[in-house]
């Protein structure tokens, strides 16, 4: 039952692989082109179009065909490509300076139509076979065609010119079988797929002649593979001579063969022709070789190798009586170790496997006699075949009826064991019964003693051992495959340097070297010339009509023969599929398994193993409850499906969970199938899962994001209501007011009540628009945080002062508890601290209805940091905890309904936090709903040695002693109108401007001492106004005007951006009049005649020391020696140029200067602060003796001071 569920899934998956499997079956076999001539001083002409079609292909790509066609194509198995069309084909290469690249096809009709669909670009050995295609085309010969005639050695029937009643072999490709039918009516055409089988077809009376080209036939001949034919004739066929084979559209590269082939000598040629006659040249004297250093320094190390050799493998390798190693690999060994100096010492044996496990031991270093293999190759190395030989079918004499390998299903094969042949018999022939034998001399015992039918060995083998031990008793009849037995070296896969010295020695022993050392172990064979040979047709055809009931029995048993061997066909194409479905199922990545009726488990694939860690004999044949999987429930509930799906008969798909032993869950796309008899009845099911837990995680994740993105559309929609209520609710008193103004204004009277509270409303929506930059210059992470020395209890206390009257106003008891320890100065951010404490004392107030409002604040000193813990509790109505984790998200408020009336943006917490982390610290929030609400924050704050000196209070209002002519410059008609009202209001003469263009023509034509732009303006921006004045100015030789920048966009980065426009400032709207003030202040003190002002003041010391000069003088000694101190080190700096260290003394001087108010020196030393910051190296010099020169004035002031009585 299990064969046919197997049998039944592998033929459906096999029919979706069939497209693949034919794919696989077309690919052609890359082979590397050997060629053994070189052209000396090759020196082609051709157009320089064609030599640059050359250099772009690079590559060309030659086409052969299988098997080989010795000596035109002669493979090895180095996957190399010899012979005569290599020789001529690597001439081409050298000469066009291209890499040609070879492939073989397994037919001549596959690689012509390789051919013709442009998968190569020509084709070698080509001849008449191509040339009759009319879509093809032969290049320039390189080896002439004469078709030649063989028979067997004996035969003493003449050949007829027309070949009346003989049966011709024939290679199929080498003429078109039509042509040389109808040059021959009368015979009987044989073709065969190699020049091997076609020739012995003729030695072994098989067909009466062999028609084939005279050069491989002389190859064929004198290589002595078959020394019983002889050529009898040439043929009158018409045959066109060798060469390559294009298609017809092709005509640029048949042109440039053409030329390459033209150029190579005449002497050359000859030489390629001498190479592959394959005739005897005689040994000549081999010299040293070239080897490498590293084979040098192996060879060095290791002068002898031991040579495991077969004894009894004649003749290749044998011991005589003498016990002296013999044989033709002894001969080639004499000849390797002339031409390397490398010593054999032989190890004996008997057994090749035995041997083999020797060499891979490293008990041996090579063997001498191997043929590869696909399983030897995994022990050994095989170097370059030194004999090509063909297998042979070898029988007993009087045996007439064993011809070929077909004739032997159910009879004795005597076989060497591990002859690479064997796995193909086995395969083609699997009726044969196999009989182990040690070497051939066993096995040529075997069948002539009548333990064997037949044997298959060399037909070197064969025909010596025929000639000396069994003439008479044992004959040939056959080749065996269409490959030659390939003789190699064997060498231990450790021993690369061995490996290359044999290959490299072998390479250069030349052909015919080779043949001659072959031809002394060739002995001649004489087969048996019977008159039954000769006469067998005759004889049959005679006996026939007497023999009709015979002759129908024979034709049975034939016709029952060929549906035995049929049946065994199928059978193995059916169990190659049932092996190669298995490889397939077993090597899939997902579970698969198949059960029986009963749910009992018949076959799996290792990935159902893996997922349980199940063995297979742990659960073959059993159902999953019988099986331990560690959750009897689940298999029970499997168990039951499998029963109901085969009960029901219909596919089950589906998602369910799969629990596996050590606790994992799965989430699987599992699948059932039915599978059916013959009689449709079901017998069995099929399953299968693939894990997509990993798919459901994601998509859990996708919903996650999806809400999440749902939720922050729904907080922008929520944000947008609210910025629209908070930001129209001023909006709507900002423009009542101002209209209630204007009427009054219409009326003769100022409504100053309307316009305090415009006001107000304006300042709140611009609060408002803060906190939204703010947010968002913390999310993009621009916000930044500007430490000063800062007293911690003042800052809480003017904080408490502004929410103190919004308490009462609320009936709320706003309670204050201050730790004294917060008394002292820290480094912190003033603004953003206040903005924190603001946010939370707001809140507290804004949803507390009653009760009270608590602000604390504790610090704990440690080191040179003060630990600050700061809370704000009210008495409120609470925070669900649900709220509480949306609290902190942008633009989330409380969901409670007295919340929502008076909710606010949706900001403070969140910025307040952040500000809060960005300090170092952190902020809790805690809340009961109904029992109010409390938020603690904690930061650690690093202490100040000393506070600034306060900033003296703006002086009142009062006129310019110096009006100013300012060209102001903007797009907007009403920010330009309330700006130039604003600076005439200062007492200032104003010019306006439309735009950028505009204001530069005005400013060329008249004289202004400030110029105020817009920033962002079509035609031309400010950016672009202030570097085209201040490129006039240089070039003019005219003194920078001021030049400031307008703009709405308040961010730092726009500071920055003005200053590097040429701008000495920036102004941000909305601006008042202070920040005008404040701006043209150093314009206007420039142009002020300046007042005489005392060095210092000392009215503070004198105060703080009761007016006591003594004590004065030992607060103003060290700072004498300072500013002494300072004095000697500023040269030192400048030269160095030491920007960091000149900050630092700039700072420290200022805050003595400061202690006793010399303006002077606190002036220059800002200056030289502001160099150093931004690294000027030109300005660097001026800063340093504009401070040296005030340090040396107070020093003097202050030492007369010092000493009067």
């Amino acid at each position: 039952m299990t064969a046919t569920v197997f049998k039944r899934l592998a033929a459906i998956l096999l029919m979706g692989l069939l497209p693949m499997i034919a794919v696989a079956v077309d690919q052609p076999h890359a082979l590397f082109l050997l060629g053994h001539s070189q052209l000396e001083n090759p020196s082609l002409t051709l157009d320089e179009t064609d030599w640059r079609w050359l250099r772009e292909r690079r590559t060309l790509v030659m086409g052969v065909s299988a098997p080989d066609y010795a000596p035109f194509d002669l493979s090895n198995n180095n996957d190399e490509l010899e012979g005569i069309t290599a020789d001529y084909a690597a001439l081409v290469a050298q000469a066009l300076n291209i890499i040609i690249e070879v492939r073989r096809y397994d037919t001549r009709d596959e690689v012509i139509e390789a051919l013709k669909q442009g998968a190569v670009d020509f084709v070698g050995s080509a001849n008449g076979y191509e040339a009759a295609d009319p879509e093809l085309e032969l290049s320039r010969s390189y080896a002439n065609d004469q078709p030649t005639l063989v028979t067997r050695i004996g035969d003493t029937q003449a050949l007829s010119a027309d070949l009346a009643g003989k049966r011709v072999a024939m290679l199929y490709h080498y003429m078109q079988p039509d042509a040389v039918q109808q040059f021959y009516p009368h015979a009987q055409l044989q073709l065969f797929a190699s020049t091997f089988e076609a020739i012995g077809a003729v030695a072994f009376g098989r067909a009466d002649a062999y028609l084939g080209d005279a050069i491989s036939t002389r190859y064929l001949i004198n290589k002595n593979h078959l020394n019983n034919v002889r050529v009898a004739d040439f043929s009158g066929l018409e045959v066109n001579p060798f060469g390559f084979a294009f298609t017809k559209d092709n005509i640029r590269l048949r042109n440039i063969i053409n030329a390459a082939l033209a150029i190579v000598p005449v002497n050359q040629q000859m030489d390629i022709l001498r190479r592959w006659s394959a005739g005897g040249s005689g040994f000549m004297e081999a010299e040293r070789l070239r080897l490498s250093d590293s084979e040098q320094r192996w060879l060095e190390k290791h002068p002898r190798v031991k040579v495991a050799v077969l004894d009894k493998f004649v003749p290749l390798s044998f011991f005589n009586e003498q016990g002296q190693f013999e044989g033709l690999s002894a001969e080639v060994l004499a000849r390797i170790s002339l031409r390397t100096g490398l010593k054999f010492d032989v190890v004996k044996g008997s057994s090749l496997p035995r041997q083999i496990d020797e060499v891979n031991a490293g008990q041996a270093d090579m063997l001498a006699v191997i043929t590869p293999s696909v399983e030897r190759a995994e022990k050994l190395r095989f170097t370059r075949p030194y004999l090509s030989n063909p297998y042979v079918l070898v029988v007993r004499a009087e045996d007439e009826r064993l011809v070929t390998l077909e004739d032997l299903p159910g009879k004795r094969l005597a076989f060497i064991r591990s002859n690479s042949l064997g796995e193909q018999i086995t395969r083609d022939y699997p009726g044969i019964e196999f009989i182990d034998s040690a070497n051939p001399e066993a096995a040529m015992e075997l069948v002539a003693n009548g333990g064997a039918d037949a044997t298959v060995i060399s037909l070197i083998s064969a025909r010596y051992m025929i000639a000396r031990h069994y003439r008479d008793r044992l004959r040939m009849t056959s080749t065996v495959g269409t490959e030659p037995a390939r003789i190699t070296f064997g060498v231990n896969r450790s021993q690369l340097e061995l490996y290359s010295i044999l290959d490299k020695a072998l390479l250069s022993i030349t052909p015919e070297e080779l043949d001659e050392l072959t031809n002394h172990w060739r002995s001649e064979i004489i087969i048996e010339d019977s008159y039954w040979l000769r006469h067998r047709n005759a004889i049959i055809q005679g006996f026939s009509l007497a023999a009709v009931l015979l002759l129908i029995t024979l034709c049975w048993a034939f016709y029952l023969r060929s549906l035995i061997r049929k049946r065994a066909q199928a059978e193995r194409a059916l169990s190659d599929q049932m092996r190669f479905m298995s490889v397939l199922i077993d090597g899939t990545p997902h579970p698969i398994y198949v059960r029986d009726r009963q749910g009992r488990l018949m076959a799996c694939n290792n990935a159902y193993l893996d997922v349980f860690g199940f063995k297979l004999e742990d659960v073959i044949g059993k159902t999953v409850v019988e099986t331990d999987t560690g959750n009897p429930p689940q298999a029970q509930s499997y168990h039951d499906d499998y029963l109901k799906l085969m009960a029901r008969g219909e596919p089950q798909i589906h998602d369910r969970i799969l629990r596996v032993p050590g606790g994992e869950v799965l989430t699987i796309y599992h699948w059932m199938l039915p599978y059916r008899d013959g009689d449709e009845k079901v017998v069995g099911m099929i399953a299968g899962w693939v894990d997509v837990s990993e798919r459901h995680r994601l998509l859990g994740q996708l919903q996650e994001a999806k809400d999440d993105a749902d939720a922050a559309n729904r907080a922008k929609t929520t944000f947008l209501a609210t910025m629209s209520h908070e930001i129209r609710t001023p909006m709507n008193a900002v423009i009542g007011m101002i209209e209630l103004a204007l009427k009054s204004a219409e009326q003769g009277r100022a409504d100053r009540d309307a316009l305090e509270v415009a006001s107000v409303a304006s300042r709140g929506m611009l609060e408002l628009i803060g906190d939204i930059l703010d947010i968002a210059r913390i999310e993009s992470g621009h916000l930044s945080l500007a430490q000063e020395p800062a007293n911690l209890r003042e800052l809480l206390a003017s904080v408490v002062r502004v929410f103190e009257g919004l308490a009462r106003a609320k009936g709320l008891a706003l309670r204050v508890t201050l730790d004294p320890a917060l008394d002292r100065p820290v480094l912190i951010d003033p603004l953003r601290f206040k903005q924190v404490v603001s946010n939370l004392l707001s809140n507290a107030i804004k949803f507390t209805s009653k009760g009270q409002v608590q602000l604390g604040a504790q610090g704990d000193v440690a080191e040179d940091q003060l630990w600050l813990r700061l809370w704000v509790q009210d008495t409120g109505m609470g925070i669900s905890a649900q709220d509480q984790q949306r609290l902190f998200n942008p633009f989330s408020q409380g969901s409670n309904a007295e919340q929502s009336a008076r909710s606010g943006s949706g900001l403070g917490l969140v910025i307040s936090r952040s500000l809060c982390e960005m300090m170092g610290g952190q902020l809790h929030l805690s809340s009961v709903l109904g029992q109010g609400t409390r938020v603690d924050v904690s930061v650690a704050l690093s202490l100040a040695a000393a506070l600034p000196a306060p900033a003296s209070a703006p002086a009142p209002h009062s006129p310019p002693t110096r009006a100013l002519n300012i060209l102001v410059v903007d797009d907007y008609p009403a920010n330009r109108l309330l700006l130039a009202r604003q600076l005439s209001f200062l007492g200032h003469r104003i010019t306006t401007a439309e735009d950028g263009v505009q204001g530069l023509a005005l400013w060329q034509a008249g004289h202004f001492d400030g110029v105020i732009t817009d920033c962002n303006m079509p035609l031309k921006d400010g950016y672009t106004l202030a570097r085209d004045i201040r490129t006039q100015e240089h070039e003019r030789g005219l003194v920078p005007c001021l030049l400031l920048g307008f703009t709405a966009n308040a961010q730092p980065e726009e500071a920055e951006r003005c200053r590097q426009a040429g701008m000495d400032g920036c102004l941000f709207k909305p601006t008042g009049l202070e920040d005008l003030r404040s701006a043209l202040a150093p314009r206007m003190a420039s142009l002020c005649e300046p007042q005489a002002e005392p060095a210092f003041d000392l009215g503070a010391l004198i105060m703080l020391t009761g007016d006591d000069h003594a004590a004065l003088n030992e607060l103003l000694m060290p700072l004498l020696d300072s500013l002494e101190a300072d004095q000697r080190l500023l040269p030192s700096l400048r030269r160095q140029a030491d920007f960091a260290q000149l900050h630092d003394l700039a700072h420290r001087a200022k805050g003595g200067a400061r202690m006793v108010k010399a303006h002077a020196l606190i002036a220059c030393c800002e200056t030289l602060e502001a160099v150093c910051e931004r690294q000027d190296l030109q300005a660097l010099g001026a800063a340093v003796e504009d401070v040296e020169q005030a340090i040396d004035d107070l020093h003097h002031s202050l030492s007369v001071y010092c000493n009067q009585p």
